[in-house]
């Protein structure tokens, strides 16, 4: 690390712990960054934020913002910088940007700046490994250094400042004016970087940035070096595309109780777009936006509809950022989003739908009515047929699954489903925990739920300790999921579940197979889960099958292209190939489907920061459970 240089050691003080509790300082790191392109966003839109304060005093800027990465085998990150050609620290700025929870942002003065997340550069390079940052003000240079020692966040801070030499100014990019590179050493092993096309992808699609990365007043390049595959690449524009579609909204509406003034713009694209659901990269979502900043991405209840990929645009909330001067808690700061659980939150979610309903009414009907092409008998009876097996499948899947509520019951207080149960010795079974809205407590953001038995020598809860998250079907309420094991026949336990001050029990019994009576089982709706299978028309798809939740359909985009070879309109199987193909389809749609189940059911442990990796986890265990029987069933058809 370059704070061995002496000539460096002579313009730094003696080093320090950051200001600020260690365990707190490393925690608020990983919480906030989790990956490489978090610390891009925060490093770039400090970059922006710079600029802007400069636009705003009137000063014409180049705008210029340059991201360096070089990029190891097996995706391990070496390096990241970011530079920029804007204001540039003094000494004093630069040891109150080292600070943790010190007002630099701008917001706390009334300015249009993205701040008040309360993290950035800092967390940035905690998270990542260790970091130095060298800044040119009004010709004078001034460098810091960020590092750990252990779980100890350590830096030293500028001594003093020196005019920069023509070779200094060299070395760091910035021949003229002022500016500030940002140079972050990754030590940490967890942080990988996928390949230059994806990074580029990703960086220009991310929603935060989009404002930056399509301003006219903004260039935003990267460089990416890859030496193992003997990459170098240099100066790739980062800009995002904004999807083709037509504006069908565009109003301004007040918030009912709160008055505040809310401009909507809404536009349908002329293809299916990615959901934003987990996915900070789709193209599909209403970005939530004040002065300055973009908060969220989102389709609300819409955002597991196939109908609801078509849509995006803008709500711009531009009281939002007065309340947050004014400490009103509306941002989720371990999520990076909008507090969705505050009332006024709630009501602007609410009042958004209700425009947006018939538009996604009028799509879902087109896109049930856009497949009805007649299909041959052969094709239909193997469409049945797959059919029954898909959900003779499904329901063998999640026989263990927990409980939920009863269509229409409603949530009022803490809740464990089910209430009653038999355990067999030796196998885990899952249960549900549920709480309302009105229940949580907004300021504590984690909503633990304590869960003990007991009768702890025998019946043994194997999931002491759950995470509450938001229920995808049931929006005003959160849930979690445990599992009881049992280790001797006959005993008996009281589950006991608690969050802050209220709790819910269940009462669990060990029995023998022969009298554990009849499991719960998910049947799905009526007639399946699978309820047919017909071709897409589409003309430009982005994947090639997919599961439409509201007509429990799998539809075949015969479009995409490497599908349209191997069927026509109707689906009707063009060459030997087609058969294998038509497998492998049904069984990616089926997969795909098991996988988001078994996370919406707890099957799989949700990460923080790391959602992408657990679906691609749950489609690979079910890929590897299922495909087999898929294919044989298919392959044993005469068509």
């Amino acid at each position: 690390m370059e704070e061995k240089n002496l000539d460096l050691e002579k313009e730094l003080e003696e080093e320090q712990d950051l200001p600020i509790d260690p365990r707190l300082a490393i925690q608020t790191s990983y919480g906030t960054i989790r990956n490489l392109i978090d610390a891009v966003v925060e490093l770039v839109t400090n970059c922006d934020d710079s600029y802007k304060r400069l636009e705003q005093q009137g000063f014409s800027v180049n705008g210029e913002i340059k991201i360096r990465v070089r990029r190891l085998k097996y995706g391990k990150c070496e390096k990241i910088e970011v530079l920029d050609f804007a204001e540039g620290m003094d000494k004093d700025q630069l040891k109150k940007a080292l600070k943790f929870a010190a007002e630099t942002s701008g917001l706390e003065k009334g300015k249009s700046v993205r701040g008040f997340f309360g993290r950035g550069l800092k967390e940035a390079i905690l998270a990542l490994g260790e970091g130095e940052i060298l800044t040119i003000k009004d010709n004078k240079l001034s460098k810091a250094l960020i590092w750990k020692e252990g779980n100890r966040p350590k830096y030293r801070p500028p001594r003093e400042s020196h005019i920069p030499s023509p070779e200094e100014r060299k070395k760091i990019g910035i021949t003229e004016g002022n500016g500030t590179l940002v140079k972050i050493g990754v030590t940490n092993e967890k942080i990988k970087c996928p390949d230059c096309k994806t990074l580029l992808r990703q960086i220009s699609n991310h929603y935060v940035l989009r404002d930056i990365n399509s301003s006219q007043n903004r260039k935003i390049t990267l460089d990416f070096e890859s030496p193992e595959k003997g990459l170098r690449q240099f100066n790739l524009h980062i800009i995002y595309e904004m999807p083709k579609g037509k504006e069908i909204i565009s109003q301004t509406l007040k918030l009912p109780e709160f008055g505040d003034e809310i401009k909507l713009k809404i536009f349908e694209s002329v293809e299916e777009l990615e959901t934003p659901y987990n996915n900070p990269y789709a193209r599909a979502g209403l970005l939530i936006k004040t002065s300055g900043a973009i908060l969220d991405n989102q389709l609300f209840k819409f955002q597991n509809e196939d109908a609801g990929k078509f849509f995006f645009g803008e709500v711009v909330w531009e009281n939002l950022i007065e309340r947050l001067r004014q400490g009103e808690s509306l941002i989720d700061l371990n999520r990076v989003g909008i507090e969705w659980q505050h009332e006024i939150c709630q009501i602007l979610q609410t009042q958004i739908e209700k425009v947006l309903e018939p538009y996604i009414e009028r799509k879902r009907d087109q896109l049930t009515t856009k497949p009805s092409a007649i299909v041959s008998e052969k094709i239909n009876k193997l469409n049945r047929t797959m059919c029954s097996l898909l959900n003779r499948l499904a329901k063998e899947h999640f026989t263990d699954t927990p409980q939920g509520p009863e269509p229409g019951e409603q949530i009022e207080d803490l809740t464990v489903k089910p209430p009653y149960a038999n355990i067999e010795v030796d196998k885990p079974r899952h249960f549900s925990v549920y709480a309302p809205l009105n229940i949580l407590d907004f300021h504590s953001k984690d909503y633990k739920v304590i869960i003990e038995s007991s009768n702890k020598l025998h019946i043994h809860v194997l999931d002491s300790e759950i995470t509450l998250r938001p229920h995808s079907e049931m929006p005003t309420v959160y849930y979690g999921t445990f599992r009881i094991i049992g280790k001797k026949e006959n005993e008996e336990s009281v589950i006991t579940c608690r969050l802050g001050n209220y709790e819910a029990t269940a009462n669990v019994r060990v029995a023998t197979p022969g009298k554990i009576g009849k499991r719960e089982k998910i049947t799905g709706p009526k007639g399946g889960f699978f309820q047919g299978i017909e071709p897409d028309l589409s003309p430009n798809p982005i994947q090639r099958v997919r599961y439409d939740e509201h007509s429990k359909k799998i539809l075949i985009c015969v479009n995409f292209p490497s599908v349209k070879k191997y069927f026509d309109e109707k689906l009707n199987f063009f060459k030997d190939g087609s058969k294998p193909m038509y497998a492998e389809l049904i069984g990616e749609a089926f997969c795909r489907f098991i996988a988001r189940k078994d996370i919406e059911y707890g099957r799989i442990t949700l990460i923080p920061g790391n959602e992408i990796d657990a679906f691609i986890t749950a489609v690979n265990f079910a890929q590897k459970k299922y495909l087999e029987t898929i294919h044989a069933a298919v392959s044993k058809r005469e068509l």
